[in-house]
């Protein structure tokens, strides 16, 4: 195979002679070549395609004559289902086309996408190899669809061919028609960036301007104009929107409209287009209660927000959970949206609360951005204002670990004595969320790390929950006791343990936890009682090894000292009582032997009587 055969498709092999004819047009090889085999004017390569295919690839117009002549297969398809019909349309080769089709190519032949040679006429500027293609079809196939339930004319929008459209169109093609995401021609025709686009819109709306058709939801509840807002063409927009009956206060299935959509993108002029073309006088909100308003304040869009703000409809409504767009501006960080509301509303109250008491000062310092919460002190938000659970922006930011917002509020007078509804200090809820450095913080401004909240709790005890090293050891080189006992008798160690972190009890231990602290309930569990209950084998058997019980072994212990001193006392009881009974017996012994005495010493002289008469003296 000659070099010339690997320029047209770099990397591969061209599977024959033929092929390789075709490519290069050499009109006497390639006849040649059929003339002595036949079988070769339609011999495929490794996708499938033949010469007549090569030869639409390549442009070689006078080598498919010849092809066709010898008898070449006209609609042989490739792999890809492919005719040589579909490639001229593609490249949009009008010479071609007509040649194909005067062969009888079928125009009707669909790919394995299902598309047609009409589908693919619409990618080129150009309209006359689409209208080659309609002057053979039949009433009805011009909307032939392909997989994805496209027509020709959803193409044509697609590709913004406004002069494709409107001969689409006056064949009769069904403006309508919903693709497999149920988006109609106006659709595509809208969903354009390119201002030119406008030609193509005017094209469908001229043939027909219903109201059905302007305001056609796709599956996803998005009409045309939602698409024309999305891609910021303001010209699109000032189209579709100066026909009377364009609803400009649709919503989509996420319940937002395309103000909303506006708003979010940050298209200002868009926004100014739509708010003064809608004549329902309110401004609408989606499914959370938010309006278009909140959505350009959370994304720094202050000119867009300028807009808003200096149209007579729009009001700062809060969203459901009563937050205004203020505060979704302050929990993003937007500045300059902020500065831009301050300046605009006199009347912004900067200490609104929402339904739960947070203020913008809480949503700033939740989310870490320093320079708003200095802005806000600037303005004079109150630096200790509490929500529902008495937390100030203060335990929001120690929550979360933003040290510079904490500095920053410290700065500005917030307090840190304070605690919660639950007892709970600042260094609770920085030790809650491992955060060290913020541990250290708070233990400079004087917040004892032995501070107890209403169930007894200390900062040490959180963060041993959580097993955060870092944070237990900052606590503990500031004499934070491992062995306080909660209210009901846990320490950290019971924590550390029931949660199975080794590393933390390791540092308690190091720290001189005491290990077989009991509870103060019925069950009177120690820390290795809740390693053994949570199957936690690698710190039970660490446990055990630095002299760890159970409560089951503190009690077996305790009842073998119980026995072991009542056996004790049995033995001296038995002891001291035959004693007892042994001196009781000597004296009685002894008290037996003196009365004996006595009795001879008191004995008178006893006179016997002979039996014969005599007495003895």
């Amino acid at each position: 195979m000659n070099r010339s055969e690997n320029l047209f498709f770099p990397g591969s092999s061209l599977a024959s002679q033929v092929h390789a004819a075709a490519i290069n047009g050499d009109k006497g090889a390639l006849h040649k070549l059929i003339i002595g085999n036949s079988a070769l004017k339609d011999k495929e390569d490794q996708f499938g395609r033949t010469p007549l295919m090569y030869c639409v690839l390549a442009d070689r117009l006078d080598c498919a004559d010849t092809l066709l002549k010898a008898g070449a297969d006209v609609n042989k398809t490739d792999h890809s289902q492919r005719t040589a019909l579909h490639l001229a349309a593609q490249k949009g080769n009008y010479r071609f086309m007509k040649l194909l089709l005067t062969r009888r190519a079928n125009w009707m032949q669909k790919d394995l996408e299902e598309m047609t040679p009409l589908h693919l006429t619409t990618r080129h500027k150009s309209p006359k190899c689409l209208a080659l293609l309609l002057k053979f079809m039949a009433p009805g196939e011009v909307d032939t669809q392909d997989k994805n339930k496209q027509t020709a004319l959803h193409w044509s929008a697609y590709y913004n061919n406004p002069e494709h459209v409107k001969l689409l169109i006056k064949h009769d093609s069904n403006i309508g028609i919903p693709d497999v995401e149920g988006k109609i021609p106006l659709h595509w025709a809208a969903n354009h960036k390119d201002p030119s686009a406008v030609h193509t819109v005017r094209c469908i709306l001229d043939a027909a301007p219903t109201e059905s058709l302007l305001n056609w939801q796709d599956y996803e509840g998005r009409t045309p104009l939602h698409f024309a807002v999305a891609d910021g063409n303001v010209t699109v927009v000032d189209v579709l929107t100066s026909y009377e009956s364009c609803n400009i206060t649709s919503y989509d299935n996420l319940f937002r409209t395309p103000l909303h959509w506006a708003a979010l993108l940050g298209h200002a002029q868009i926004v100014h287009l739509l708010l003064e073309r809608n004549k329902s006088g309110t401004i609408p909100s989606d499914s959370q209660g938010a309006t278009p308003l909140h959505y350009a304040a959370q994304s720094n869009f202050a000119e867009t927000v300028k807009v808003f703000l200096k149209h007579p409809s729009v009001k700062d409504d809060s969203d459901l959970e009563g937050r205004t767009s203020f505060m979704w501006a302050a929990g993003k960080g937007s500045d300059d949206v902020l500065r831009t509301m301050l300046s605009l509303k006199s009347d912004t109250d900067i200490n609104m609360a929402d339904k739960y008491g947070g203020t913008a000062l809480h949503a700033a310092a939740l989310s870490g951005h320093v320079s708003t919460v200095r802005l806000l002190l600037e303005n004079n938000a109150q630096v200790d204002a509490t929500d529902v659970m008495k937390h100030t922006p203060l335990f929001r930011a120690c929550e979360m670990g933003h040290k510079d917002v904490i500095q920053t509020l410290i700065k500005g007078g917030a307090r840190v004595d304070l605690v919660d509804q639950d007892g709970h200090s600042l260094l609770h809820w920085a030790a809650l969320g491992g955060n060290a450095d913020v541990c250290q913080i708070l233990i400079e401004n004087k917040i004892n790390p032995n501070v107890q909240d209403y169930a007894g709790r200390t900062p040490l005890q959180c963060t041993a929950y959580g097993g955060y090293i870092n944070c237990m050891a900052v606590l503990m080189e500031n004499n934070a006791d491992p062995n306080i006992q909660d209210k009901e008798g846990r320490t950290a160690l019971h924590w550390s343990c029931n949660n199975g972190y080794l590393d933390a009890i390791k540092l308690l231990l190091d720290f001189a936890a005491f290990p077989n602290q009991m509870e103060n309930n019925e069950e009177r569990y120690t820390p290795l009682d809740y390693a053994l209950l949570g199957e936690r084998h690698e710190v039970i058997q660490f446990m055990l090894e630095h002299g760890a019980l159970s409560i089951a072994a503190i009690q077996d212990i305790a009842a073998f000292k119980i026995q072991a001193v009542y056996k004790g006392y049995k033995v001296r009881k038995a002891f001291r009582d035959r004693k007892n009974l042994l001196m009781k017996h000597e004296q009685l012994r002894k008290d037996a032997a003196a009365k004996l005495v006595l009795d001879l010493l008191t004995l008178e002289p006893i006179t016997v009587t002979p039996t014969h008469g005599k007495e003895l003296q």
